[in-house]
C-alpha cells in the first residue's frame, strides 16, 4: 500500500520508514532532533552522536540552502543493524554530488582552495561510508546520499 501526497504529487511507500520534511531552515532543529533520537534508540555512543550531528548539519543545511529555487522537500530514513547507524537523505532539487565537490579539495583542505567543500570533507572523515546516487526515488529523479557511522 502506498501513501499519496497530492500536493507534491509524490508517492511514498509505507513501511520504508521515510520521513518527509519541508526543506526550510525553520525545520532544521526538528530534523536534527528526530535523527538524534533514532541514533540514541539505536545505542549510539555520545562521541559518535557528536560526529553524527556534524554530518546532519552539513547535509541538511546544504539541502535547505541550495537544493531548491522554490520550496521543496527532503526525505530522511535511518536504520541500524546493531553495529552501524545508516542515515539517508533524498531531495528532488538541483543535481549535486557533494563527493565530487569534496574531491576538488583533495584529502586535506588548504588555505588556497575555493570556499566550500570542507563540511563534506569532515563528513567523509567521520563516517565509515558515504555514498551518493542520482536516481529515481518517489517518482522523480533525486539526489540520494547514504552515510554510515559505527554505533560506538
Amino acid at each position: 500500500m502506498e501513501h499519496s501526497d497530492n500536493a507534491a504529487n509524490i508517492r511514498i511507500p509505507v513501511g520504508e520508514d521515510w520521513r518527509r520534511y519541508d526543506a526550510e531552515l525553520e525545520f532544521y532543529e526538528r530534523i536534527k532532533e528526530d535523527i538524534l533520537q533514532d541514533a540514541e534508540e539505536a545505542g549510539m555512543s555520545p562521541k559518535q552522536e557528536f560526529k553524527l550531528e556534524l554530518g546532519i548539519e552539513e547535509i541538511a543545511v546544504n539541502i535547505i540552502s541550495y537544493a531548491y529555487k522554490d520550496p521543496g522537500y527532503m526525505f530522511i530514513r535511518t536504520k541500524s543493524d546493531g553495529r552501524h547507524f545508516r542515515l539517508e537523505f533524498v531531495d528532488h532539487g538541483v543535481p549535486f554530488d557533494p563527493l565530487v565537490q569534496a574531491m576538488k579539495h583533495g584529502e586535506i583542505p588548504t588555505d588556497d582552495q575555493d570556499e566550500g567543500g570542507y563540511g563534506i570533507f569532515l563528513v567523509k572523515k567521520n563516517f565509515s561510508s558515504v555514498l551518493y546516487r542520482h536516481e529515481e526515488m518517489f517518482g522523480k529523479t533525486a539526489n540520494h546520499l547514504i552515510m554510515e557511522l559505527p554505533l560506538s
